[in-house]
């Protein structure tokens, strides 16, 4: 089937030589055009198959883009010679060739974690939680490497100076022992053997001579250094992106790398792919509405052939119980009418800590849902282990790992190797009196929190997180925690307030362990599994991304939400209006916005964003 393109698709395809700046907005057919291009390539300007060089940010988005290219080839045999691959993947390829670097040299991710964690506890760095603390310091290597900053001019925020220098010694040591790299060395590693080996860059240059990249504004500077090398001296360079969706700057994406493609290239030629085949009319009105209100960005207004359809509905709900119940309820019916399939169906929010009650509703009605994010739900998270470790030694007062975990949580200056003795005791609490027989004190504080286990096991569930914050002071310990990682203690509140709301209607301890593991088993089961039943997708904004549904529904659209209350910059808020559009633009019929008038006992506003798309809530 012959698929014609438009005006402004034509004239991307057709791009003779030089570099190319290609704005494609949401389902503007980015992915048609590139693979038409590089067929162009090869049919009219006598391009040499193994000359075309594709990047793309994922394996399967690079997987997809081939797939189609070869088909629309219709599988002659020079379509098998283009390029496609990711950035980690193509410079890879060029520091194996070079290096002699193989798969078995490269540290997987889950090692990585396991080789931080005998970092940190060799050089004794006490954390709060460690799985937290190695993720941060993981992201914080990637993004310096990222930026191709020099330690000694880097601040780091998750530790200090001294200790997040001595842990990247340990982690750049144990590699060079275990002859390993990671996958930002593959970066840092390529630009230092092109930037100081004139040899093997013009092998490259001569490789690859025309380079086609798609998502072009999530870039980071190292990438985009390696790519300005390789391209040159002809800067054969088609770039394919959309500053309006570019949402992983916490990723170290340069979205500035695209908004100055035309200053470090003065000869490009630019094209704006405005036309979404995706959404109705009505869609695209109104998130042309929002995005317009950023002002650092290529201006552009998105058009559509497609029919006018619903205007997006707003919905104001109590509390989000109310509004877990109500999109239930309504994908339900929905469902039910045969009207939308659940897989035709997602619901987006800003945090993963929105999820909850939604995953609690739809656990509760055996509505099947997916996860995209790998993240892990509120129940995961280490402050709900220490909640549930309290409730666990309310229900037995003995249980060792529970103890361990919380018995200075607040601290009560428990010694660590006098508690590892007790807990081999079969009477700990026996053996922890005898260990401190005479300091009274200790022994008070003791009993103090055995008489602690003792309330939470009489109180109504309703009072067990407020018990736990203030009369066993766990919030001090949370502020405390905080404060150490210079941080702000918000978010972690708003983790025991998100907590305490979830107990609503529960009778008892087992109650609330039998949800948890209901809704945890739930997740388990259906992500991930492609031949699980048609599921309804739960996704952060930033997973959303690439996507379209039938219909999406926008959760929790209050301030302080979205845009998120550490947004305060102007630079910030126009990224978080961005992650609106990006979820906007993910519906292809349907589209339901809807905002709480209270969260966590607190009155809240609608978000800004709700009056920018011009729709009377």
């Amino acid at each position: 089937m012959t698929v014609k393109l438009n005006e402004n698709q034509m004239r991307a395809v057709k791009h003779s030589d030089g570099p190319m700046l290609v704005l494609a907005g949401p389902g503007s057919g980015k992915t048609m055009v590139i693979t038409h291009r590089v067929k162009h390539l090869l049919d009219n300007h006598i391009v040499h198959p193994e000359n075309v060089l594709v990047i793309t940010f994922t394996k399967a988005s690079a997987k997809e883009m081939k797939d189609r290219f070869v088909h629309l080839m219709h599988d002659q045999p020079q379509s098998k010679g283009v390029v496609f691959g990711t950035f980690h993947s193509i410079y890879f390829r060029i520091i194996r060739r070079h290096y002699g670097y193989d798969i078995q040299n490269i540290l997987k991710e889950e090692a990585k974690i396991e080789v931080f964690r005998k970092i940190i506890r060799s050089l004794m760095i006490e954390v709060g939680d460690e799985y937290e603390f190695i993720k941060e310091i993981i992201s914080e290597l990637s993004q310096m490497k990222g930026d191709l900053i020099d330690v000694k001019y880097y601040h780091p925020y998750s530790c200090s100076r001294d200790q997040y220098v001595d842990i990247l010694q340990a982690y750049e040591n144990y590699k060079r022992l275990k002859h390993l790299i990671d996958f930002d060395d593959m970066l840092t590693i390529c630009w230092h053997l092109l930037e100081h080996n004139q040899e093997v860059l013009s092998h490259w240059q001569n490789k690859f001579k025309y380079i086609l990249i798609d998502e072009f504004q999530d870039i980071n500077r190292v990438q985009y250094e390696i790519i300005k090398k390789i391209a040159e001296p002809s800067n054969h360079l088609f770039i394919v992106g959309d500053d309006d969706q570019s949402i992983y700057q916490f990723r170290g994406a340069k979205p500035e790398f695209l908004l100055k493609f035309t200053d470090d290239y003065s000869n490009a030629d630019t094209t704006i792919l405005n036309y979404n085949y995706r959404s109705t009319s009505e869609i695209v009105y109104h998130s042309n509405q929002l995005i317009r209100n950023n002002t650092n960005r290529k201006n552009k207004e998105m058009k559509t052939i497609n029919h006018k359809g619903v205007p997006p509905v707003i919905i104001e709900l109590v509390d989000s119980e109310e509004e877990a119940l109500r999109i239930g309820q309504e994908l339900l019916k929905l469902s039910q009418t045969k009207q939308v399939d659940f897989s035709d169906m997602a619901v987006i929010y800003r945090t993963n800590l929105q999820a909850r009650a939604l995953m609690d509703v739809l656990s509760d009605m055996n509505i099947p849902f997916t996860v995209r994010d790998k993240m892990g739900t509120i129940y995961d998270h280490w402050i709900t282990k220490d909640i549930l470790a309290y409730l666990r030694l309310a229900r037995n007062c003995n249980e060792r790992l529970s103890l361990s975990r919380i018995i200075n949580k607040p601290n009560r200056y428990i010694s660590k190797s006098k508690l590892e003795l007790c807990l081999r005791s079969s009477h700990i609490w026996h053996a922890l009196h005898q260990q401190y027989e005479e300091q009274k004190w200790m022994v008070q504080r003791l009993d103090e929190l055995k008489g602690h286990f003792q309330v939470l096991r009489k109180i109504p569930p309703s009072a067990w997180i407020p018990y736990i914050r203030t009369k066993i002071g766990y919030d001090e310990h949370v502020k405390s925690y905080a404060d150490f990682k210079k941080m702000s203690h918000k978010g972690l509140m708003e983790i025991l307030d998100e907590l305490h709301d979830s107990t609503s209607g529960l009778s008892s301890i087992e109650t609330w362990f039998d949800h948890i593991e209901k809704v945890q088993e739930h997740i388990h089961s259906n992500t991930g599994n492609k031949h699980h039943q048609s599921c309804v997708t739960l996704s952060t904004m930033h997973s959303a991304k690439g996507l379209e549904f039938t219909l999406v529904w926008i959760i929790g659209a209050n301030e302080g939400i979205i845009p998120h209350q550490k947004s305060n910059r102007e630079k910030e808020i126009e990224e978080e209006r961005r992650l609106f559009y990006v979820a906007m633009t993910r519906a292809k019929e349907l589209l339901y916005i809807s905002h709480l008038k209270n969260r966590h006992d607190e009155t809240v506003v609608p978000s800004r964003f709700i009056q920018e798309i011009k729709i009377k809530a």
